[in-house]
């Protein structure tokens, strides 16, 4: 597969020589060929004074070049479940241009048997190709892999981390010079802490002299196996010392986006707290069913890449668990406009998404129950229906269009039907929607009034099977035409149609704006506020973390003058 506007281009791998995989692109290969497992021990781990240097620290991250295979990953995840800080959190945060299939990872894998749990682990949360970060969570272990698919210095130039340790361990600088720039290792001073550590096998003297000018103390080490040398490095530069507070969290709001949050939370250790008037999922999130779908965009933006991405997080948090179904979702053309434009997305989004003449099929996607969905995720936290906020506790506002943010968060009101009739094996979307109900009943939907007034829409309950008739005659048949109950709720939108996320004045955060998407977005931007507060690498690009940040529309209005 090539690349698109919106996919990386796989790495493209031979086989054909022992010891393990080259890269085709670079002539280079992955890993030793004598012992690539205990290559990463010498030339990584220890170099960068693991386990030792984290000890005692409540976040420690490790910054890396060229994630290839996941085996460096992978160590260091061994190390910390062996030797790691009970009471910390580990970050591995890393850059990869040419991502290795599932397929292709596994095979490499397969060579150290010891490791097969955690590959087990990494695998199943195996990202798509899409550009841009993604974020793997291992909550039980303390642990979070965040991988930039990009070029290597428009990747860090995205980043916002300090790094305690660096693993440099893209493609000898011969065959990738792009990797070892200047630019590429100002980037790494940028994102360093003062002491951060150092490892890498190649000693080639562009290297020693670059990262020197980017602030590092560089000295030469014995090589691992057949290379004489290798290279460790500390960053002198100066950098403010993190702060590390464990303040008590309030949420205010317990739908989709505080349950989100809640859970980001309470898996980091924090005391968390919940308040909702109106109880568990009481709102938008207790609809009977929804579908789980990407946001369809072609062009390759920074809020595309975050969307993409949020998607990709909500269904791997979601695909274990009973209260999601992942049956594929197919998507209507409703004209010729948006046929040729659902073509052209089948070709960029790559595997998983086909054009078949009449719809977009998108085998990644589902269904979900709502309520329940956010019951699960919220687990043990205590919600009540009532409080004020406590000294020294940091507000999240996750109430959907209650929350007043200079009138930029505003209430729209949707109804769906319930029918009885036959259950589709897919849902089926196409401006409205038809999805089962846990019942076995059949869900069509849904109108979108703006403005505060639920019980709107009602008249248009008998038309949604007429509208359902008008596309999929066959489909309709087997539904009956009036329907049984209806369903109304409210959800906030945004002036841009993209959710608000993050800080909006000391110790106070918010998430909303969410829209139709709620269940889509908010686990992975409650995962950003979470490492906002947490002080950890954030899992967002900075230019999408700009676009979703509160202040945008009154900063908007001030440049215009109003």
């Amino acid at each position: 597969m090539s690349a698109t506007a919106l996919l990386c281009e796989p790495a493209r791998l031979d086989w054909s020589q022992p010891g393990g995989p080259r890269a085709q692109d670079f002539g280079d290969v992955y890993f030793s060929v004598e012992d690539g497992l205990e290559e990463t021990r010498s030339v990584f781990l220890r170099a960068c004074g693991l386990p030792e240097a984290w000890q005692g620290k409540p976040v420690f991250t490790v910054g890396e070049l060229g994630f290839g295979t996941g085996l460096n990953a992978l160590a260091l995840w061994a190390l910390w479940r062996a030797q790691g800080n009970p009471s910390g959190w580990l970050h591995l945060v890393s850059v990869e241009k040419h991502p290795l299939t599932r397929q292709d990872a596994e095979r490499a894998l397969s060579a150290w048997p010891q490791l097969k749990p955690m590959t087990h682990r990494l695998l199943q949360q195996w990202p798509s190709l899409f550009k841009g970060p993604h974020r793997l969570i291992f909550p039980e272990d303390r642990f979070s892999i965040t991988i930039f698919q990009d070029e290597a210095e428009a990747a860090l130039t995205q980043m916002d981390m300090r790094a305690d340790a660096w693993f440099l361990d893209g493609f000898a600088p011969a065959c990738n010079a792009a990797m070892w720039s200047q630019s590429v290792l100002d980037q790494i001073g940028r994102l360093s802490r003062p002491g951060a550590r150092i490892g890498t096998f190649t000693v080639a003297g562009a290297v020693r002299r670059g990262l020197a000018q980017a602030g590092f103390e560089v000295s030469k080490q014995p090589g691992f196996g057949r290379k004489r040398e290798r290279l460790e490095a500390i960053y002198g530069g100066k950098g403010e010392p993190t702060v590390s507070s464990q303040a008590p969290i309030l949420i205010r709001g317990a739908g989709i986006a505080g349950a989100s949050l809640a859970r980001a939370l309470r898996v980091r250790g924090r005391e968390v707290r919940v308040i909702d008037p109106n109880g568990v999922a009481g709102g938008a999130s207790s609809a009977p069913a929804g579908l789980l779908t990407p946001r369809l965009e072609k062009a390759d933006r920074p809020h595309v890449r975050a969307t993409l991405a949020a998607f990709d997080f909500a269904r791997r948090l979601y695909e274990p668990l009973a209260e999601f179904h992942p049956t594929g979702v197919d998507r209507l053309a409703k004209d010729g406009k948006e046929a040729e434009r659902f073509s052209d997305l089948a070709g960029l989004m790559g595997e998983g998404y086909a054009w078949t003449g009449e719809m977009l099929e998108m085998a990644a996607s589902g269904w979900f129950e709502p309520a329940a969905l956010v019951t699960r995720l919220l687990g043990e936290v205590p919600v009540a229906r009532e409080g004020e906020r406590g000294d020294g506790e940091i507000l999240i506002h996750a109430t959907g269009a209650h929350f007043d943010l200079d009138g930029d968060i505003t209430p729209s009101a949707g109804r769906v039907g319930v029918f009885k009739g036959r259950v589709p094996d897919r849902p089926l979307s196409w401006g409205g929607y038809l999805a089962p109900t846990p019942q076995g009943d059949v869900l069509l939907g849904a109108t979108h009034i703006k403005g505060w007034a639920p019980g709107e829409g009602d008249a248009a309950l008998s038309a949604f099977h007429q509208d359902l008739a008008a596309r999929r005659a066959d489909l309709a048949e087997t539904i009956d035409p009036l329907p049984v109950s209806s369903w109304g709720g409210v959800r906030a939108s945004t002036p841009d149609r993209l959710p608000v996320a993050g800080l909006v004045s000391e110790d106070t955060y918010v998430l909303s704006g969410l829209g139709s998407r709620g269940f889509a977005h908010a686990p992975l931007l409650a995962e950003l506020i979470a490492s906002q507060i947490c002080h950890e690498p954030l899992p967002l690009e900075r230019g999408a973390i700009e676009v979703f940040r509160p202040q945008r529309f009154a900063e908007r209005r001030a440049r215009r003058g109003g």
